[in-house]
């Protein structure tokens, strides 16, 4: 048992970019779609093949601590005997549980694991991050030359037609949860190679300019607004342990220049109408929220299209819609919030959002969720959800290392972009993942090829 356990914690970062292909669909009701994905699958097994650690969990962590964790998870629980949806409400207390299990485990498994296990474990994320990165230019050029979504398994709104440039979305619903799911790996690699000694720096440099600039590539605000900020936050906190971490900014601002590059080639490439320029300028309005507008007035694509060969992508730069929609929506939810002192204080119910908004502005759908995961953690659970973390977050006193700290900043920037816990477990996994790996392991071997530590007697 303890190899399979082993093999599924290396397994574990490959399996979290399958947050949406492959799924199995179990079809759906009015107020959500039932769909099973292989994080959730990974989720349950390895709950069932650590079912027998409990005795060892209360010996390691106490009886008290393990409770204080627990807190949550039975508030949001107890909840769905007041929830309007309580199907979503039994599935999410469910995925909850499962989460706050595995965290704990995790934590469990790699407090003693040897060095080689860690080893395996952070080449099992860089070589995982590297193949993805590889996929989602892959879906970029396959999109250019008019491979069917079906094929690219792109989203309905990445393809070149939206902007005249393609962004992927990888084996995530969208490019959003894309790079989401490569902020950690990136700030990672900074890690190993500014702050960790390693032998394979030429590698490591390599592969932060892919996973940065594949970052970019998924043209997601939310998960660009959070990796910058991430990376200052990680400048702050390692600059004096080496001066060098400074050199992050101008790899940055490269790989930031290489995908404007890239996507105005795509633009130029692309059958739409779109340029060079435009589609250089086109990013750049919309990455700076209009604020930037360096686009050209009028500009043809060349004399050769005059015919009616080509035509305009579908946005000619900032969509102000998608930012009011993620505003509204949480308006929406902080209106319904304030409507009784009760709902103030325990919410509407877990995974309940989508049906009090429908019924209060007569949405068509019920499956509606609202783009804030703390606006929608108040609606439905209340205050007394935000007082339960801020106790347990208090009791547990966690010293997290800087690079987690920077991890866990980024993941907190970026849900105020989105909810919903199915597509993101990254952000509950990684980290305490990624906490044992830098904290615990000396990573002078990590490298994306096989690992090349020596066990000793």
């Amino acid at each position: 048992m303890k190899k399979l356990n082993n093999f599924l914690l290396i397994l574990l970062p490959a399996v979290l970019f399958f947050s949406y292909f492959p799924v199995i669909s179990l079809g759906e009701t009015a107020t959500m779609h039932l769909e099973l994905s292989l994080p959730e699958i990974w989720l349950v097994v390895f709950f069932f093949t650590n079912l027998k650690n409990l005795k060892s969990l209360v010996k390691t962590f106490t009886m008290p601590k393990l409770i204080i964790v627990s807190l949550f998870p039975l508030y949001a629980s107890l909840s769905i005997f007041w929830s309007k949806n309580r199907l979503r409400a039994i599935l999410t207390a469910g995925l909850l549980w499962l989460i706050v299990f595995a965290i704990i485990n995790i934590s469990y498994h790699l407090k003693t694991a040897d060095k080689i296990l860690k080893h395996k474990i952070a080449q099992s994320l860089l070589i995982s991050t590297t193949l993805v990165c590889i996929f989602c230019w892959l879906q970029c050029f396959l999109d250019l030359i008019e491979f069917a979504r079906t094929d690219t398994l792109l989203c309905a709104g990445c393809t070149y037609a939206s902007f005249g440039f393609p962004h992927p979305n990888g084996f995530a619903i969208e490019p959003q949860f894309m790079g989401n799911l490569l902020l950690a790996p990136t700030i990672f690699t900074f890690y190993l190679l500014f702050i960790q000694k390693t032998h394979h720096r030429v590698k490591i440099l390599l592969l932060a300019a892919l996973f940065s600039s594949t970052l970019f590539l998924t043209f997601s605000r939310g998960a660009i607004y959070a990796f910058i900020i991430a990376v200052i936050i990680f400048i702050v906190f390692f600059v004096r342990k080496n001066h060098k971490v400074l050199l992050t900014i101008p790899l940055i601002c490269a790989t930031l220049i290489l995908t404007l590059t890239m996507q105005g080639i795509f633009s130029q490439l692309s059958p739409t109408s779109d340029t060079f320029y435009s589609g250089i300028t086109k990013s750049i309005h919309q990455l700076t929220l209009g604020k930037l507008d360096f686009r050209p007035q009028q500009e043809a694509k060349s004399n050769d299209d005059s015919d009616n060969n080509t035509k305009d992508s579908n946005f000619s730069g900032y969509v102000e819609e998608s930012t009011n929609r993620r505003m509204n929506l949480s308006n929406y939810a902080l209106d319904i919030w304030d409507d009784s002192k009760t709902q103030m204080l325990f919410g509407t119910g877990l995974g309940s959002a989508g049906i009090a908004m429908s019924e209060k502005y007569g949405f068509d759908s019920a499956k509606e969720i609202i783009q804030n995961q703390y606006v929608s953690l108040l609606l439905e659970l209340g205050l007394i959800s935000y007082a339960i973390l801020i106790f347990v977050g208090i009791k547990l006193k966690l010293r997290l290392n800087p690079l987690v700290l920077t991890i866990i900043s980024a993941y907190a920037i970026t849900l105020i972009f989105f909810a919903g816990l199915p597509n993101a477990l990254h952000v509950y996994l990684l980290p305490p993942l990624i906490f044992y790996l830098a904290s615990k392991a000396s990573l002078n071997h990590v490298s994306a090829g096989p690992a090349e530590s020596k066990s000793t007697k």
